[in-house]
């Protein structure tokens, strides 16, 4: 095999496969001239391009995106818990996300916060979160670019542990297989530079996955306490970790009843629940570390972690109030069954929907289904309690079992492609056709449908919400307004950031959060609307949040003349009323 020499280090190129070497790379301390060789294959360099391609493709879409609706929250609540100890200025969301994402602004001395407040409940997220990043602080949107480096760091960490994991279970070829799916998804990329916690759980949950598939392999108190490690930190990265006690409990049954009940069985049972009794300390330990080691009382009782049980009981409570969904043209509170499938089905790229094909027709002809259990079961239990979930916003919610279902696929990469060269050909397409799309689709990976969509004039009818429009157009709308030579735009912004911040000067029209409008009639100017430039949040135009879904009926009616960044509707409105034609690219 050949060998390299990278700063000083030997490296030999070997192929990997399946279970050679446990950590991915190994180290052979001598070589025959008695020098350190470490062991890469060629699969392992591929990985590292494949990672900077994915770190570039972060930055660009950061550089291009406004500060979302989430993101001041996520920030505001880091920050404040850094500063004051407090965790519960967003109680329904765990802090070490938002403790990731504020690092970067600790150190800055210059920084304001908002006056501190007497409890958690007598505070507004909001007024708080435009206070610290608006009002108070002559920068938000360098606030925002710096919040986001830590998540685009755990977006690598993702990434890495995706090609470990696929390399181990599979072989090396399978492993940069399953990284590149990953890294040229464009909602992993459209959620990995944000300062949401949305990337981060579904980074410490395929970790806690990983580990604890590493401790059943090969059983020990260090693996299990490693286990339990990360799945504590994937329980206080969002709540909707907690399913993965039901994929611990499920898996271990399901080890047990494929196995004969013998002697050595029952000691391997025994041993088995007293590592998981070594998972659970570890991991309510690491959630107590993550609330600051602070104590609560409970019915009169001390409680560690007293806010994490807080943050339970809010997400709740509000799971039961439900939000306003929308799909396929109609609202409702209370959600659908076939939303995610349906938001899985058009905001996939289409080459990786055909790729989960073929990997289980692969599976179901090879009867190799069991090695791919540890996969299965935890993408089964999460998609299905997403389907039975009535909190239906947004594609960002079924993150975490994407890596999972990427590793699933790079066994394709198992095939004997000579022996199957048009299975080859389809595959490769595939993947140029994901890569292909990916770079099209930059920077705007938050807004990507796939084809069976049929481009940004129609997704807003299907889907909305964080799926397209989550306040991320402002830098473009700028931009836009440059060009046009345009001085003030009547705006209508679906978001929590100030547009002023970004250089737009505006004329508010009815919006959401800020600007609602709650009286029961449609405003003239909205059914009569004056001679102007309007500019409409997508989620607006379809009246999603706003208290009258047909607010903006009137403009729904007309083609518009611009959509900036896909999520925001341009239309110019003259005396001459010949606003139909359009004066600009529909697609700019």
């Amino acid at each position: 095999m050949p060998i390299l020499n990278l700063f000083g280090l030997q490296v030999k190129l070997v192929d990997a496969r399946p279970g050679e070497d446990e950590a991915g790379l190994g180290f052979n301390r001598k070589s025959k001239d008695g020098s350190r060789v470490m062991r890469w294959s060629w699969a392992d360099l591929a990985a590292i391009a494949v990672l900077i391609f994915l770190l570039v493709q972060l930055v660009l879409c950061s550089r291009r995106t406004s500060a979302t609706y989430d993101e001041q929250y996520h920030i505001a609540n880091g920050l404040n818990f850094l500063r004051r100890g407090d965790p519960g200025l967003v109680p329904e969301h765990p802090p070490l996300i938002d403790l990731i994402a504020a690092l970067p602004l600790l150190a800055d001395r210059d920084l304001v916060l908002p006056p501190a407040y007497e409890s958690s409940h007598s505070v507004n997220s909001l007024a708080f979160s435009d206070q610290l990043l608006w009002k108070l602080n002559p920068d938000g949107p360098s606030l925002v670019a710096r919040a986001r480096m830590p998540i685009m760091v755990l977006t690598l960490l993702l990434a890495a542990v995706v090609y470990a994991w696929g390399r181990e279970l599979y072989g090396s070829t399978a492993g940069l297989l399953a990284l590149t799916l990953l890294a040229f998804d464009p909602n992993i990329i459209a959620n990995g530079c944000l300062a949401t916690n949305d990337l981060g759980l579904t980074c410490f949950t395929t970790l806690a996955l990983y580990a604890f598939w590493r401790w059943r392999r090969e059983p020990g108190l260090g693996k299990a306490a490693l286990a339990g490690i990360a799945i504590g930190l994937a329980q206080i990265s969002k709540f909707s970790a907690i399913f993965l006690a039901a994929v611990i409990v499920i898996t271990v049954f399901v080890d047990w009843i494929s196995n004969r009940v013998t002697q050595t069985n029952g000691q391997r049972i025994s041993r088995t629940l007293g590592h998981l009794a070594v998972v659970s300390v570890v991991a309510a330990f690491t959630i107590w570390a993550g609330y600051g080691f602070q104590m609560g009382t409970l019915k009169g009782f001390p409680v560690p972690a007293r806010a994490y049980l807080t943050g339970l009981q809010t997400l709740m409570h509000l799971l039961e109030d439900g939000k306003t969904s929308f799909l396929l043209g109609s609202y409702s509170n209370s959600g659908w069954w076939y939303y995610f499938p349906i938001a899985f089905a058009v905001k996939t790229p289409l080459p990786t929907l055909l790729l989960v094909f073929a990997s289980v027709a692969y599976v179901y002809h090879h009867r190799s289904w069991r090695i791919g259990l540890p996969l299965i079961i935890p993408v089964t239990i999460y998609f299905g309690a997403s389907m039975l979930s009535t909190y239906n916003i947004g594609y960002r919610h079924l993150l975490p079992v994407l890596p999972l279902i990427f590793i699933f696929v790079g066994q394709l990469a198992c095939i004997e492609w000579r022996a199957s060269q048009k299975t080859a050909w389809a595959a490769g397409i595939a993947l140029v056709w994901l890569v292909v799309g990916s770079l099209q689709t930059c920077p705007h990976y938050l807004t990507f449908f796939n084809e069976l969509v049929g481009g940004p004039e129609r997704s807003y009818r299907v889907l909305l919400d964080s799926n397209l429009n989550w306040g991320q157009e402002l830098i473009e709308l700028r931009d836009y307004l440059v060009r046009e030579n345009i001085d003030s735009v009547k705006l209508s912004y679906l978001g929590t950031a100030d547009p002023r911040a970004y250089g737009i000067v505006y004329e508010p029209l009815p919006s959401f959060p800020y600007n609602q409008w709650r009286d029961e009639n449609i405003p003239e100017m909205l059914l009569n609307p004056p001679s102007g430039v309007y500019a409409i949040s997508a989620s607006n135009l379809q009246g999603l949040t706003l208290k009258y879904h047909n607010l903006y009926s009137r403009f729904r009616e007309r083609k518009p003349d611009a959509i900036i960044a896909q999520a925001m509707f341009i239309y110019r409105i003259s005396d001459s009323k010949d606003e139909n034609v359009p004066r600009s690219d529909p697609q700019k």
